[in-house]
């Protein structure tokens, strides 16, 4: 299969899917990542004069996951606040898919209110899915594949009520370490900017009882997901999973592609 998985920022998709993507790497699936706001000093926590390292080391981080990561030349700042901006990075998004032609496609939650960037990305990505032809000026055929909207962060959607509605839980008990590790990993490189010390701190450790007596040391992030995975495993009674909510097509209710990951 072709999976995508589109995020404003570079850690995103490895927040919201990746236990999914470790496992689906694993089955041999091709992975594409697309960090919408990958744009240099604007991104979120890039020093001044750091772009290069940064891309550099991100780029590092896929290649060791087994993934293919593309970072838009689009600001944060940019995507909330210039329309024009927003039209160019759908155009662009458009083009990726057309060119993937991903089987299941993984974005924010249009929703999502905060960071905002997170749901205007989310918005502008469910368009490009659905009206990809459109955008670059051909006939509006409608995506067939599998949409899900996954979680980064929770709690902090408008209106103030649950609008992140799961309806497919995948565990990931046997990926965890590396779901928790590549979050931690974003962590440290934030923490190299004035901006963003506080992300890189170890926030506490834990001992999994099946992974050995190795500790795994939490940063910011990665104790954010193993929370989340924690919580959603409660839900469905594993240890740790990932919660997803289909989008689009109503007809996505019986069996999934994504139950095969």
């Amino acid at each position: 299969m072709n999976i995508l998985a589109i995020g404003a920022h570079r850690d995103d998709c490895e927040i919201g899917a990746g236990g999914v993507i470790v496992k689906a790497v694993k089955k041999g699936h091709r992975v594409v990542l697309v960090t919408v706001c990958g744009g240099g000093i604007n991104d979120w926590c890039i020093s001044k004069g750091k772009t290069r390292e940064y891309r550099e080391w991100t780029i590092r981080k896929a290649r060791e996951m087994g993934v293919e990561k593309i970072l838009l030349p689009f600001s944060d700042k940019g995507i909330i606040t210039d329309s024009a901006a927003r039209k160019k990075a759908s155009r662009k998004l458009a083009e990726i898919i057309l060119k993937v032609k991903p089987d299941i496609v993984f974005l924010h939650h249009r929703f999502e209110a905060m960071p905002a960037d997170h749901g205007i990305v989310g918005e502008i990505s469910e368009q490009a899915v659905n009206y990809a032809n459109i955008f670059m000026g051909g006939k509006n055929v409608k995506y067939r594949g599998e949409m899900y909207a996954y979680e980064v962060s929770p709690i902090r959607h408008f209106p103030p009520y649950p609008l992140f509605q799961p309806d497919i839980y995948i565990d990931i008990g046997d990926v965890i370490r590396q779901a928790v590790e590549t979050p931690n990993y974003f962590d440290r490189l934030y923490a190299l900017s004035k901006h963003g010390k506080i992300a890189g701190m170890v926030r506490s450790k834990i001992k999994i009882d099946y992974l050995g007596d190795n500790e795994i040391p939490l940063s910011m992030h990665g104790e954010l997901k193993l929370t989340l995975a924690s919580y959603r495993g409660f839900q469905c009674d594993v240890r740790y999973a990932e919660a997803f909510m289909a989008m689009g097509r109503k007809e996505v209710s019986g069996k999934r592609l994504l139950s095969e990951i």
